[in-house]
């Protein structure tokens, strides 16, 4: 027994593969450094690449319902193409009406002139806008040019009336040259 209790049990490890000695330079313990933790810097990427990869599924079914959603949408805009087309033409005829009505508005103002105006007066200009005329011209004598001035300023069509400029023709004709302009009002009742 004493041989039984002599012998005890120690841990002894043998290991017989012999110690490198390039393993204890500061190169060695570098590259032994080096290659235990790259072998985390592989696993670290290709646990990247991975996640990645699932992701792709993930964003590729997003592209899908986001290209779907996107024809949808065009489709119901193309749907209104009509209405928009309708809309517009409604819109060019109000606008067409419109100046239709203000021409003949302006039509309107030839037989107001041409009751106001005395026969010796000559117009070389007439421009004629939906709220005021300016015309140019000559008269062939002072009655006329008064005439045409108080017709304008007692019809009840005509408002600030506003002669810009006379002057005579010359020495060797009569009459004179004139510019004036004058507010129009069509609604006015005689």
């Amino acid at each position: 027994m004493s041989k039984k209790t002599a012998l005890k049990k120690l841990d002894i490890s043998i290991n017989l593969v012999p110690q490198d000695p390039f393993f204890e330079t500061p190169l060695g313990r570098f590259l032994k450094w080096a290659l235990s933790v790259g072998r985390y810097i592989v696993i670290f990427t290709e646990l990247i690449v991975i996640v990645s990869f699932a992701s792709r599924f993930t964003l590729d079914r997003m592209v899908t319902d986001l290209n779907g959603s996107i024809n949808q949408k065009e489709r119901v805009i193309q749907s209104y193409g009509d209405l928009e087309a309708e809309f517009r033409f409604i819109q060019q005829q109000i606008e067409d009406h419109r100046q239709l009505k203000q021409d003949a508005n302006l039509i309107d103002i030839f037989p107001i002139l041409n009751e106001n105006i005395p026969r010796n007066v000559v117009f070389e200009t007439l421009l004629i806008r939906p709220d005021a005329i300016n015309f140019t011209g000559s008269a062939l004598s002072q009655d006329a040019l008064n005439v045409l001035v108080n017709n304008l300023q007692l019809s009840p069509y005509f408002t600030q009336v506003t002669v810009n400029k006379i002057e005579s023709r010359g020495e060797k004709t009569t009459g004179f040259n004139f510019d004036m302009k004058a507010a129009i009002n069509l609604h006015a009742k005689k």
